[in-house]
């Protein structure tokens, strides 16, 4: 599975446009350094990267950061010390990037755990007729919110509980193993009891 940093962030679809800079066709020759005007003295210039009200469009930066590092990902080049790269990725605001690689799927994280919040909340009040206000306001309504929220930021598709049967199997792997060697035959402290 492609990271949201490979490809350019978590948005899809229209809101994606020109936001998945992974995809951009690169013209490479073999031997070839990597060459853009913007880059210059081992940084990006952010005065090229200027909207028309003169704000430095972080988005276009992120892409073209992206589309270098994919470029030497491909085609490594050595670093001398007469041209290092400056620039560090933490000069992008912390802003930029929650919008644009977190929110998406914080959206969709908080819708999720909504839904399945306020569906068991009906069941509830359907059964033992407590109220919503006070499922809320009482501890284990509270317990319950907090499950819900931690069950929705853990386990966001199918596929999540897979990976957590696998990590099970695996963490239980060396156990049984040590059981079946054992299968059959007097065990050291068995006979000491």
């Amino acid at each position: 599975k492609v990271s949201p940093l490979e490809k350019g962030g978590t948005l899809k679809g229209d809101k994606a446009r020109g936001k998945d800079a992974s995809n951009a066709k690169v013209a490479m020759k073999p031997g070839q350094r990597f060459n853009d005007p913007r880059f210059v003295n081992g940084t990006w210039d952010l005065a090229q990267f200027a909207n028309a009200d003169g704000e430095t469009n972080w988005d276009a930066v992120i892409d073209a950061e992206v589309v270098r590092r994919r470029w030497l990902e491909v085609s490594p080049e050595p670093i001398s010390d007469t041209t290092p790269v400056t620039f560090d990725l933490s000069e992008i605001p912390t802003s930029v990037w929650v919008r644009r690689f977190h929110l998406p799927e914080a959206e969709l994280i908080n819708g999720r755990a909504t839904m399945v919040g306020f569906t068991v909340a009906l069941l509830v009040d359907l059964v033992f007729h407590v109220r919503l206000v006070d499922q809320l306001t009482s501890p284990l309504g509270q317990i319950a919110t907090l499950g819900t929220v931690l069950f929705c930021l853990f386990v966001r598709s199918e596929k999540d509980l897979d990976v957590y049967k696998e990590l099970s199997d695996e963490a239980t792997f060396y156990d049984k193993q040590w059981q079946a060697t054992w299968e059959g035959k007097t065990r050291p402290s068995e006979t000491e009891q």
